[in-house]
C-alpha cells in the first residue's frame, strides 16, 4: 500500500517550492495549539487532542518535512530538530499565528519543544510533553550505542515495506488510538510507505547526531514557561523535574501519571480530554498574564 497521490488536507507552502501537510480545526483568532508528532508519527496521531480542542482554539496538526504528504527536505539538508523547529515557525507565520501559543509534543517531538523553549521562550504561552524525551536526560555513550541499530532497524522496515509486507502489517497492527476511519486509514498508509520509512530513518539519524545539539538541548528554557506533562513512568518520566521547576518559574506545572497506559495509547480520546484541560488552564493564565 502506498500514500495517495492526494493530500487527505491543506497543502501550505512553508518556503519557495517546498509545502507542509497540515489540517487545521477551530476559529481563527481562538488561542492556538500546535501538535507535533514523534518519531515515525503524521499528523493523526494528534487526532483526538484537536477534538477536544477545536471549539474553543484553534488546533493545527500536521506532517513533518519528508513524512506523511509533506514535501521533503531540500536536497543535502538534514532534517534535524533545528529544521523542524525552524518549519514549524515558518508553518506558523503562514498560518497567520503571530502571538504566543501552546506547543504540544509526543516521544521523540520533546527535543524540538526544548529547543524551541531555549531559543525562541517568548513565542510559546505553554509546552505540553506527551511522554516526550528530554534532551538532558539522553547520554551520549547511549546514543552511540542505539544509533547504528536504530538505523539498521529503519532500513529493513524500509525494506519490508518497498516489498509490501509493511503492509500488511499494519493492517493487523492494534489500533491504540480508536481512530475515525479517515484518520486511520492516513496512519495505516504511511506505516506502508517506503518514502515514509526512509524520511524516518534520515530524521532519528539526524536528530541524534545534531551537530548543534549544545545550542538547541543546553538551556532550561522550558523551566521558566507553563508546563504538562503526561507519562506513564513514576515521577513524570525525564521531563517530571521540568515541570517541577516550572510550576515554581513560570507558576504553571503538572504531572499526570497514568501508568496502565502505553507510548502511544497516552494519545487516546480519554486521555486527550485531560491533556485539553491543561491546555486550556495554560490559556487561561496566559490571557490573565498579557491582562495585567
Amino acid at each position: 500500500m502506498r500514500l495517495q497521490a492526494k493530500a487527505p488536507h491543506t497543502m501550505i507552502e512553508v518556503a519557495e517550492g517546498r509545502r507542509l501537510h497540515v489540517l487545521c480545526e477551530g476559529e481563527i483568532g481562538a488561542p492556538f495549539v500546535l501538535y507535533d508528532a514523534g518519531a515515525f508519527g503524521i499528523y493523526t496521531d494528534g487526532w483526538w487532542i484537536k477534538e477536544a480542542l477545536k471549539s474553543d482554539h484553534r488546533v493545527c496538526l500536521y506532517d513533518r518535512a519528508g513524512m506523511g504528504w509533506s514535501d521533503p527536505p531540500e536536497a543535502g539538508q538534514a532534517p534535524d530538530p533545528r529544521y523542524h523547529l525552524e518549519d514549524m515557525r515558518r508553518l506558523r507565520l503562514a498560518l497567520g499565528e503571530t502571538e504566543p501559543f501552546i506547543l504540544v509534543g509526543h516521544s521523540m517531538a520533546g527535543l524540538r519543544l526544548h529547543a524551541w523553549a531555549n531559543l525562541y521562550p517568548a513565542e510559546l504561552r505553554g509546552l505540553v510533553f506527551i511522554d516526550a524525551v528530554r534532551p538532558q536526560a539522553i547520554a551520549q555513550s547511549r546514543v552511540r550505542q542505539i544509533l547504528p541499530w536504530a538505523v539498521r532497524g529503519m532500513h529493513v522496515s524500509a525494506g519490508l515495506a518497498r516489498i509490501g509486507l509493511m503492509g500488511g502489517i499494519a493492517q493487523i497492527m492494534p489500533d491504540e488510538l480508536d481512530l475515525p476511519s479517515i484518520p486511520k486509514r492516513a496512519k495505516t498508509r504511511s506505516i506502508s510507505s517506503v518514502k515514509h520509512h526512509k524520511s524516518t530513518r534520515r530524521e532519528i539519524q539526524s536528530a541524534l547526531s545534531a551537530p548543534d545539539a549544545e545550542t538547541l538541548f543546553a538551556g532550561t528554557g522550558a523551566d521558566h514557561i507553563p508546563v504538562s506533562v503526561f507519562t506513564n513512568s513514576t515521577g513524570g518520566g525525564g521531563n517530571g523535574v521540568v515541570a517541577d521547576s516550572a510550576k515554581r518559574n513560570a507558576g504553571f506545572g503538572r504531572i499526570t501519571v497514568l501508568p496502565d497506559e502505553s507510548h502511544v495509547s497516552l494519545l487516546n480520546q480519554q486521555n486527550a480530554a485531560l491533556i485539553a484541560a491543561d491546555i486550556r488552564a495554560m490559556a487561561r493564565l496566559g490571557l490573565e498574564l498579557e491582562s495585567e
